[in-house]
């Protein structure tokens, strides 16, 4: 993902899983977080690690590696929360 570290944790405690959000976020430590549903058993942990940035002549974009492990949840919630995730992780472009 073209996110820093700092970014990722801030979408994600903001709009992803704020007070009018269905999903609740929980640290685990600093770089990996406990995401559940407030009505479905599902619980995701998300872990990330910065990667080395990509060069483009001048330009330098975040690389950000994000790992997800999921427990519990139909297929259907894991669809649910992939479509949120990346809805509010999706970057630029048209």
């Amino acid at each position: 993902m073209g996110y820093t570290e700092r970014e990722f944790e801030q979408v994600l405690k903001g709009g992803f899983s704020d007070a009018r959000s269905d999903y609740r976020c929980a640290d685990q430590d600093r770089l990996t977080w406990l995401v559940e549903h407030r009505h479905d058993p599902i619980q995701i942990s998300i872990r990330i690690h910065q990667g080395k940035p990509r060069q483009l002549g001048i330009l330098q974009l975040p690389v950000l590696h994000v790992t997800f492990a999921i427990g519990n949840g139909t297929a259907s919630s894991q669809s649910a929360f992939f479509d949120k995730f990346f809805k509010y992780f999706h970057k630029g472009g048209g």
